[in-house]
């Protein structure tokens, strides 16, 4: 134990010329997400507290960080989210590599067909490239029946003609077709995982993505090429896969990826509840959950929704555990529902994490007036160490650097290593 926290000192946590700008070639880079971690923090996690084979669990999934880094280093994963959308990404790099690994050029295919189909529709149809946004008059006069009958037919929502312009979204719809004209195989996978990543930027929303968030719609609708940015991006998700595909070679001699993903799990649920996992069933826990009132994950995600709707959707919401809506609340009442959901979720990582395993929780202190007064990182480090019973083996500070989007105004967090001890006489 000693020489493993004297590795964990040496570490410098900060990893400050780490951004997703300067790692275009890692696939956990390509699609957008908020307050997401380095990959590096679950990679030096991983290596150092667990073995080949182990099960590693992220009950906070987001995009899938934890995961992609589990695989890289022969472990087998548990994803969970209760964002569907989170959930869908993760389906979405999963399907992509697991289809790369069956043929090297399959996605270099796809980029040739969808090039050639783009390039056949070419035409502009719209004389301006801008013209008012939000004015419902304005924007319905430039479609005719037959759009908004293909958008009902799809079950896309109209409003996505609020969001875009009428030549970029007819390009899109192009690709939608693409994507949901065959089966839910390899090339659906790739081909949602790159439309999925271009949506805010060939948007006419230029601001922040809270801007999305919060359903703040453009004040002025611009064309930008969803065709060029669908195939740079396809282009971006090829090197991705065979820089991932290079690295999980050298880690692991004669590994089988597809046995990884096969005994790995992607789950979309609530961590509160994770009934479906076993008692003492993972090897690690490695988890970032919400800083409170910093983030709403689902609403984040309003653009994919347009194309591909959520049922349920304000429930899921609602069930959201310190999201930035409710900071409009009782501070007190907000603080301690918190408290009483993070309670939950650590007593179900207790009950499933093996005996001798790790609990490694990546933190925050979210900013805003409902947290004025309380230190809510140490509130919930004191509920898994005194009611819950982990040891605390580790904690330092990570400063956020300012290369990157920060996490609701958060500067920094913390990194603890929780250890859930042998029970005497036993092994």
């Amino acid at each position: 134990m000693e020489k493993l926290i004297q590795t964990l000192e040496r570490i410098n946590w900060d990893f400050s010329d780490y951004s997703s700008v300067k790692f275009p070639l890692d696939i956990n880079s390509i699609p957008w997400y908020p307050a997401t971690f380095p990959s590096l923090i679950p990679k030096f996690l991983i290596a150092l507290l667990s073995g080949k084979g182990s099960v590693v669990l992220d009950p906070f999934g987001g995009k899938g960080t934890v995961a992609v880094e589990a695989l890289k280093q022969g472990r087998k994963f548990v994803y969970n989210d209760l964002n569907p959308f989170a959930a869908d990404i993760a389906r979405n790099i999963m399907g992509t590599l697991l289809g790369s690994f069956e043929d090297g050029e399959q996605i270099t295919k796809i980029i040739r067909s969808d090039r050639e189909m783009l390039e056949k529709d070419k035409l502009r149809q719209c004389e301006d490239d801008e013209y008012v946004g939000k004015d419902e008059t304005v924007i319905n006069q430039l479609y005719e029946q037959d759009f908004w009958n293909r958008l009902d037919r799809n079950g896309i929502n109209r409003d996505v003609v609020y969001w875009y312009h009428k030549d970029t979204l007819r390009e899109m719809l192009a690709i939608y077709d693409a994507i949901t004209g065959g089966e839910k195989d390899f090339s659906y996978h790739v081909r949602k995982f790159a439309f999925a990543a271009i949506l805010k930027g060939v948007s006419s929303q230029r601001g922040h993505f809270t801007y999305v968030t919060d359903n703040c719609l453009p004040e002025t609708i611009r064309y930008y090429n969803a065709s060029a940015a669908y195939c740079s991006m396809l282009e971006r998700v090829d090197g991705a896969v065979k820089e991932f595909r290079k690295q999980f070679s050298a880690v692991n001699f004669g590994g089988n990826l597809h046995h990884l993903i096969g005994e790995s799990v992607i789950h979309c649920g609530d961590a509160r509840g994770l009934d479906w996992l076993g008692d003492e069933s993972v090897d690690l826990v490695i988890t970032s959950p919400p800083y409170l009132c910093a983030q709403d994950y689902v609403k984040t995600m309003r653009l994919i929704n347009l194309f591909f709707p959520e049922e349920n959707l304000q429930d899921i919401i609602s069930k959201e555990i310190g999201a930035r809506f409710m900071r409009r609340k009782k501070s007190e009442t907000v603080v301690q529902n918190f408290y009483d959901d993070l309670d939950r979720v650590i007593g179900e990582l207790w009950r499933v994490l093996k005996e001798d395993g790790y609990f490694c929780l990546i933190i925050g202190q979210g900013k805003g007036k409902i947290t004025d007064g309380y230190d809510t990182v140490q509130a919930v480090v004191d509920i898994a160490v005194e009611k819950h019973g982990f040891d605390k083996v580790f904690q330092t500070v990570r400063r956020i650097s300012y290369k990157m989007v920060r996490i609701g105004g958060v500067d920094n967090e913390e990194i603890f290593v929780f250890h859930k001890r042998k029970r005497e006489g036993k092994g």
